[in-house]
């Protein structure tokens, strides 16, 4: 379990969490908790070889409930720690939002708290796909 503290990025506080820890690959089942903004990119239609692809930022102002969280942690191919966080979150007005979290540009409000289940013996290393013209994370056995 990992909480991160209010004024601290959701995404960092998680990566600091996973270095900490040694956790080098693993799975976020769950996060909640409150954010002073939003900042995420949502899937939209694109003009390239997979038709689609991802929207410029979004940006929410808080107070926001952070209502679910899930996401995968792995590692570049340099070792540094990676995050894929994605979210549902909801305004004052009870709005739900939903998108795939920005790094540095989601503050925590009140608190955030997550779980992580470490994975031992793979390795989540993130890559070139040339198939979808973007980095992804490929399982990696080790």
């Amino acid at each position: 379990m990992i909480r991160v503290l209010p004024g601290s990025d959701v995404i960092e506080g998680i990566g600091e969490a996973c270095q900490q820890l040694d956790i080098k690959s693993g799975s976020i089942t769950c996060c909640i908790g409150s954010l002073q903004r939003a900042s995420f990119l949502i899937a939209v239609p694109m003009n390239n070889k997979i038709g689609a692809g991802y929207s410029d930022p979004r940006v929410i102002k808080g107070p926001l409930e952070l209502l679910s969280g899930q996401g995968t942690i792995g590692q570049e191919k340099d070792g540094e720690i990676f995050i894929h966080l994605h979210v549902v979150i909801s305004d004052k007005e009870g709005n739900v939002y939903g998108g795939h979290l920005i790094n540095g540009k989601n503050p925590v409000l009140i608190t955030c708290e997550v779980m992580v289940s470490q994975i031992d013996g793979i390795h989540m290393i993130r890559d070139y796909d040339p198939e979808v013209d973007m980095k992804v994370f490929f399982p990696k056995e080790g």
